[in-house]
């Protein structure tokens, strides 16, 4: 009798673990459904003081930074300096296809030597604060925009230093609550959550 109290003690207690799993299984689901909300930040694109260009992708970033200067939203670009090979940076890569996307080279501004977005933010402050910026807008990929506003705010208010961050990606990339049900997005959204993890860890 003994015996039987403990298989049906421990059978209970399995299912207990059963149910459980399912729920929090049903939970991260959900949370992975609504993901997007926390890594995507869009903004209406307003009048800046200079419009900001995260190093990364192929291209689209510097590509809808000359789209806003065109559209007359600010007349300065700044680029991030990160270097992607022997004496190559992506500031200078940047720079290149916006003076062939029709920017003026006067009108782009390069700074740092930089490895992560939080060094992005940090090395940004003395020539935002040299080009006497009030507003700016950060443009970077969709999936990567909530989290680079949140450290541009964060490291900017570390700076006490008072610029309003107007978050405008690039505006033609979809990345929405479908994001896992493509190969590129999900890898993109998994790094982008993980990187966002570890962000907030170093805090």
């Amino acid at each position: 009798m003994k015996n039987m109290g403990i298989i049906k003690f421990t059978q209970h207690k399995v299912l207990i673990y059963i149910v459980v799993g399912i729920f929090l299984l049903l939970i991260a689901w959900i949370v992975l459904l609504n993901a997007h909300h926390l890594m995507v930040e869009v903004d209406q694109p307003e009048q800046a003081d200079a419009i900001l260009v995260l190093s990364g992708a192929k291209g689209e970033r510097e590509a809808e930074a000359a789209k806003l200067y065109h559209e007359g939203y600010s007349d300065k670009i700044i680029v991030s300096m990160a270097q992607v090979g022997w004496n190559t940076y992506t500031g200078d890569i940047m720079r290149m296809h916006l003076v062939e996307l029709g920017v003026p080279n006067e009108a782009i501004f390069d700074y740092g030597d930089v490895s992560s977005t939080r060094e992005e933010a940090k090395q940004a402050v003395p020539i935002l604060q040299e080009l006497g910026v009030e507003k700016l807008i950060l443009t970077t990929s969709k999936f990567h925009s909530g989290r680079a506003q949140w450290i541009f705010n964060r490291q900017l208010k570390k700076a006490a230093v008072d610029i309003e961050v107007i978050s405008v990606p690039v505006r033609d990339e979809v990345f929405d609550s479908s994001w896992l049900e493509n190969h590129k997005t999900r890898k993109q959204g998994a790094s982008e959550l993980m990187k966002f993890v570890w962000e907030w860890l170093k805090l």
